[in-house]
């Protein structure tokens, strides 16, 4: 009897779906699976290298950007283009949405892009960045759907003086990476923003990045959370569900938790669109995808694999979605009929998210291993500008330290 470790997060709808259906696989199968689930903000912070290293820790786990490059110079990521070398696994593969492949090919290499280089992960979840927004604040107030993020700001600080116990749009926030990941990414890439120039500079302080910056958070002080130092992405979604916001841009599967009518009050009253656009008319939203990735150390691979490809696989991913595993990364579920009905009574929510993952979204943070610190120095600065007001010099600083940690001189 083969055996595997899955080692994942909690708080994760597709590992929720691992978890409750690995008694079918290792019955069909014969193989046998630990689960080795730890708390998110744990594994969000990436320090799991001891897991990854441990014999037995981790053979199959998750990841994603950010997360993933990491681990790829460390001698943690198997490449997978060989296991699909066959025809037949290669006629699999193709169902995958290849912009979400693109998103998990890297050579490993400062600023080289996404899309070249070996597989590193089967992609079995994703998510961008719409804007989502409460029918009934729109409705009260006779608000049209903002274009801009100019408009976007201006219509939460509407709803914020005007509507009583509404925010105006939510915000993650938290000194966690992901807190300029999400919609903040998006909003400041749309506007003009990037993270490295050219020549490999940290372009955070630029004047387009600071003009950027200084809106968002001159928005988030007028119509924002009250809180927003301290609003982790799980309670800021279910504050949405609760109608505590008119607006928010940030992750499209929150569909999952927006209209369980279990979970969410406002389920069947939230609107989705793209998110705001820029000035040449074109949404920038940001990219994720959570992963599965085979430990290169890992001692049973033809195990893995197997594991893999159930855990991936369309039959998996299509139960998975009607489980709270949102988005789909396969055409096939898309095209689901079952799946297109369920969605049917969610707004918008299939033409744009499925355009979000096939086209319009795209990770816009320059890939490096050391982009989990880049990030968390960033956001850093973010916090520290939040409560100065001092934006120019936050950014400033926080751009001499991330030239430093890449090796940039002066």
């Amino acid at each position: 009897m083969a055996g595997i470790t899955f080692f994942a997060p909690d708080t994760d709808a597709f590992v929720d779906s691992v978890v409750k259906h690995i008694a079918e696989y290792e019955e069909q199968t014969g193989d046998k699976v630990r689960l080795r689930i730890i708390s998110s903000d744990e594994y969000f912070s990436n320090q799991i290298q001891g897991y990854l290293a441990e014999a037995g820790g981790a053979d199959v786990y998750m990841s994603g950007p950010v997360l993933l490059w990491e681990h790829v110079n460390q001698g943690f990521v198997e490449h997978l283009d060989d296991y699909i070398a066959s025809e037949e696994e290669k006629a699999d593969f193709a169902d995958f949405i290849p912009n979400l492949i693109r998103a998990n090919r890297w050579t490993g290499q400062f600023g080289d892009p996404l899309g070249e280089g070996p597989l590193l992960s089967l992609p079995v979840n994703c998510e961008s960045y719409n804007m989502a927004y409460n029918q009934d604040v729109f409705e009260k107030l006779d608000l049209d759907l903002p274009r801009s993020w100019e408009e976007y700001f201006e219509t939460a600080e509407r709803i914020a003086r005007e509507v009583e116990g509404v925010s105006g749009f939510a915000q993650r926030g938290t000194t966690a990476w992901h807190t300029m990941y999400t919609g903040f990414a998006t909003q400041y890439w749309s506007m003009g923003g990037v993270d490295f120039d050219k020549d490999g500079r940290c372009a955070i302080a630029s004047s387009k990045a600071a003009a950027a910056t200084e809106k968002f958070l001159k928005a988030l002080k007028a119509a924002g959370p009250a809180g927003w130092p301290r609003q982790r992405w799980y309670e800021l979604a279910m504050d949405f569900c609760a109608g505590k916001y008119g607006l928010i841009v940030d992750s499209d599967h929150y569909v999952g938790y927006y209209e369980k009518q279990c979970v969410s009050a406002m389920a069947g009253r939230i609107g989705y669109a793209a998110a705001p656009v820029n000035s040449e008319g074109r949404a920038m939203p940001n990219l994720w995808t959570w992963s599965l990735v085979m430990n290169a150390r890992c001692r049973d691979k033809g195990a893995a694999w197997r594991f893999m490809k159930w855990a991936s696989g369309r039959a998996f991913l299509l139960r998975a979605a009607f489980e709270g595993n949102m988005n789909p990364t396969r055409t096939s579920v898309w095209e689901d009929e079952s799946f297109r009905r369920a969605a049917a009574g969610w707004g918008n929510f299939y033409e744009v998210s499925r355009r979000l993952a096939e086209t319009d979204g795209r990770v816009l943070v320059t890939p490096t291993e050391k982009y989990r610190l880049v990030a968390e120095r960033w956001v850093k600065a973010l916090l520290e500008a939040y409560d100065s007001g001092k934006v120019e010099t936050a950014l400033g600083h926080a751009a001499e330290d991330i030239d430093q940690m890449m090796g940039v001189r002066g």
